[in-house]
C-alpha cells in the first residue's frame, strides 16, 4: 500500500487542471489543511494505481515462492511477479520447501525487467541442504525456490532541505535507488534531474525502511525544499494519477449527471472530447494498461 503518493500537492497544483483546490476541506481556511486534504486525494489516486497494477508502483521489497525447473546446466530461470526489478537480495532453493540452501546477493542476469536467470556455478555454490543424490547438483526437476527481491520504481520524499551545491540528499524512503542511476526531483519551477554517485552505498533493503542520505555524482543545481518528490517513476504514470484525482475533484454539472459530471465552462475544454470525467478516468486507465504486470 502506498504510504505517501506518487505525486505531490504542490507537483499537482502545478498542472494545469483548471480545478480550485484551496477549498476542499470546507471547515477550514487553513491552507496547510487544503493541502493535506489534496494529499489523501493524491494517496487515494496512488493506491488506486497499486490497484491497477496488482502491485506496488513504488519500489518494496517482496518475497516470491515458486517451484522452478532445473535443467543440467544449473540454471535456473525465474519469472518475477513484481517489476521491473532492481535487486535480487537473497535465493534459497532446494528439493523440499524445508531444507533451503540460501544464497545472499546473488548475482544474478535480469532480462525484459521481470526475467531473472540465476547460475549456480556462478555463484559458487557448493552447499546443499537437500537430499544426497549423485551426479550433477541440480540433475534435473523441479526445484523449490524463494527469492526475495526489490521491484518497482523510486518513489520517495525529500527528508530535509537541500541548496544549490550540495552533493547529499536525505530521503525518507532509499528503497530502491541504484548507484549510478539517475532520478528526478519534481518540485515546481526548480525540477532537476540528480545521479546517485556510483561510489555510494545504499542501506540494505527492509520492509520497514528508514530516513538515509544519497550521495550524488554531481552537485546540485537548485535549492529545493523538504517533502517534494524524488522520483523514478515514469512521466505519464505520474499523470495518470494526476488524471485520476482530477476526476475525483470536477464538480457536478447540472445538465449532465453521469458518472463522473464535468463543470465544462472553461472556453479552453468547450471542444474537448474529453469533457467527462469518466473520460479522464479511461486515459488514466490506458496509460496504466501498458504497465500491468505480466504473470
Amino acid at each position: 500500500m502506498a504510504t505517501v503518493p506518487y505525486v505531490s500537492a504542490a507537483a499537482f497544483r502545478a498542472h494545469p487542471t483548471y480545478l480550485d483546490t484551496e477549498g476542499l476541506n470546507l471547515a477550514s481556511d487553513d491552507p496547510d489543511e487544503q493541502t493535506a486534504e489534496l494529499t489523501n486525494l493524491l494517496l487515494i489516486a496512488s493506491a488506486w494505481v497499486d490497484n491497477e497494477l496488482d502491485q506496488p508502483l513504488s519500489a518494496h521489497l517482496y518475497t516470491q515462492r515458486e517451484r522452478v525447473f532445473a535443467g543440467p546446466s544449473g540454471e535456473l530461470r525465474l519469472h518475477a511477479d513484481h517489476g521491473p526489478v532492481i535487486q535480487v537480495t537473497e535465493f534459497g532453493y532446494g528439493w523440499a520447501p524445508n531444507a533451503l540452501t540460501t544464497l545472499a546477493s546473488p548475482t544474478v542476469w535480469v532480462e525484459q525487467d521481470t526475467n531473472v536467470v540465476i547460475s549456480l556455478a556462478t555463484n559458487g555454490s557448493v552447499a546443499w541442504s537437500g537430499s544426497l543424490q549423485f551426479g550433477s547438483l541440480m540433475a534435473g526437476g523441479d526445484v523449490y525456490t524463494q527469492t526475495t527481491y526489490v521491484a518497482g520504481h523510486v518513489a520517495t520524499l525529500l527528508d530535509g532541505d537541500a541548496h544549490e551545491g550540495d552533493t547529499i540528499l536525505d530521503v525518507l524512503d532509499p528503497t530502491g535507488i541504484t548507484p549510478g542511476a539517475g532520478y528526478r526531483i519534481w518540485e515546481p519551477g526548480v525540477e532537476e534531474i540528480v545521479i546517485v554517485d556510483p561510489a555510494w552505498t545504499p542501506p540494505p533493503p527492509s520492509l520497514t525502511p528508514m530516513p538515509a542520505s544519497v550521495t550524488l555524482l554531481q552537485p546540485l543545481r537548485r535549492d529545493h525544499t523538504a517533502g517534494h518528490d524524488l522520483s523514478g517513476v515514469p512521466a505519464d504514470l505520474r499523470k495518470a494519477v494526476v488524471l485520476h484525482t482530477v476526476s475525483q475533484l470536477m464538480r457536478p454539472d447540472s445538465a449532465a449527471e453521469d458518472e463522473y459530471p464535468d463543470n465544462a465552462s472553461s472556453s479552453t475544454r468547450s471542444d474537448d472530447s474529453r469533457t467527462r470525467g469518466l473520460g479522464l478516468l479511461k486515459e488514466a486507465r490506458r496509460t496504466v494498461a501498458s504497465y500491468m504486470r505480466v504473470r
